[in-house]
């Protein structure tokens, strides 16, 4: 993330944090964060990565929280692509060896 932020405080209805169990203040805030960046990575605005970020979690955990949520990757042609060259790529080296 750049280092420029900005600071939001929201009030919001408990009963969005019951059915998570996050019953915490800290849980609240980092269930709300996981849920904010997850809205942001849907919508193309964040990659993968720097929605994990945003969450302060790991990719892998976020990974988890879209599957948990049914929300679908942002993979591209273009990204398989990229992907599937970089393994062929991976695969010609190895063969010289």
């Amino acid at each position: 993330m750049s280092g420029q932020t900005i600071k939001i405080e929201l009030e919001v209805p408990k009963e969005l944090f019951v059915k998570s169990r996050a019953t915490t203040q800290q849980l609240v805030k980092a269930e709300a964060l996981k849920r904010l960046s997850v809205t942001f990575y849907a919508d193309g605005s964040l990659s993968l990565g720097k929605a994990a970020e945003l969450a302060n979690v790991s990719k892998q955990d976020f990974l988890d929280f879209l599957v948990t949520h049914n929300i679908p990757l942002n993979y591209d042609t273009d990204e398989l692509e990229k992907d599937l060259s970089t393994i062929k790529e991976h695969l010609q080296n190895e063969s010289r060896f």
